[in-house]
């Protein structure tokens, strides 16, 4: 028995929420003072708030934002994309509060936790072999779980680490098929060098790991690395306890799109928080079927797109909560 298959279990238990709160707080939304759909998509984010924590007037008190940290060992073929990048500077400016991330989680009133896991030994080149054992990738989705121990009732979800973006586009191409080209494609702030190399550490892992890439978490722990698994470990975790999530970049999509392919719909807690300039994001957003809450250009990923999207849904939620209702 592998060690992820008690992954796969529990995903496949995972609870579809609670869809008579949804259609509540739908017909609280049609009995607002106000013009049918006047508040548009805030009335869909209410509805959707509503099925994942059970409620038709849903609330957002004890908001979260959770990042993962990880290195890889593609890192030896150039993939950088800025020369003398530091995942480890990142953790510390993140820890000590020095971050943009940090300032937009705090004005949405939202407590942030870094999990570093290991970023002084990088997963393995999964250029050249599995990123990481079944144990590991299962451990480090458990691990990812920890997201939720302190019991919010939003959970933002963030990455950061040199490497990152060349996994989650390994998991891409290995899931959704297409060139290593199409997946890779980076911002234009991208020298094309590094842009080649990572094109080619993709190629080369969907050559090496051939004939065995059609099981999503046998793709993952070949082609991901740790912080994708602990996303996925989040997402599953979030779901169990009715918890909404807020997606940041293409990485954290890549993850729930490991999520939603081992149970279709096991990603539907999941809302994209915003679209950032990266191609790559926009086309793994049209695989899962979202459509970004925000559209603001951000090329940075640490959950700060993602955070910023706390406020609108509050907003959201107090609009729902305080309405005035008329009469029928």
């Amino acid at each position: 028995m592998s060690p992820l298959d008690d992954i796969r279990a529990l995903v496949e238990s995972a609870p579809d929420g609670d869809l008579a709160a949804k259609q509540s707080a739908i017909e609280r939304q049609n009995h607002l003072r106000q013009a049918p759909g006047g508040l548009g998509r805030l009335s869909e984010i209410v509805a959707w708030m509503a099925q994942w924590q059970g409620t038709p007037i849903p609330k957002i008190e004890r908001p979260m934002v959770a990042i993962y940290a990880s290195s890889h060992g593609i890192t030896k073929h150039g993939v950088a994309s800025q020369p003398g990048a530091n995942t480890k500077r990142m953790v510390e400016m993140l820890r000590t509060g020095g971050a943009a991330t940090n300032h937009i989680a705090a004005a949405g009133g939202a407590g942030l936790r870094v999990f570093e896991m290991a970023i002084e030994k990088p997963t393995a080149d999964f250029s050249e072999g599995p990123a990481m054992s079944e144990k590991e990738c299962a451990a480090t989705i458990a691990f990812g779980m920890e997201a939720i121990a302190e019991k919010p009732d939003l959970l933002v979800l963030g990455e950061t680490g040199i490497g990152g973006g060349t996994a989650a586009a390994a998991v891409a191409c290995a899931m959704f098929g297409g060139n290593a080209t199409y997946w890779v494609r980076a911002g234009a702030w991208v020298p094309p060098e590094v842009v080649e190399a990572r094109v080619e550490v993709v190629r080369k892992a969907m050559e090496t790991h051939r004939g065995q890439l059609s099981d999503p978490l046998e793709i993952l722990r070949r082609v991901g690395g740790r912080e994708l698994a602990a996303l996925v470990g989040a997402i599953i975790a979030a779901r169990m306890q009715g918890i909404p999530v807020i997606l940041d970049v293409f990485s954290t999509c890549v993850a729930a799109s490991v999520v939603h392919a081992l149970k279709s719909g096991g990603a539907d807690h999941c809302l994209a928080g915003h679209l950032s300039s990266e191609p790559a994001h926009r086309a793994i957003l049209d695989r899962l079927s979202q459509k970004p809450l925000l559209d603001l250009g951000l090329r940075c990923s640490e959950g700060a797109g993602a955070s910023a999207t706390i406020g609108l849904l509050k907003a959201a939620c107090a609009a729902n909560e305080h309405a005035d209702i008329g009469d029928d």
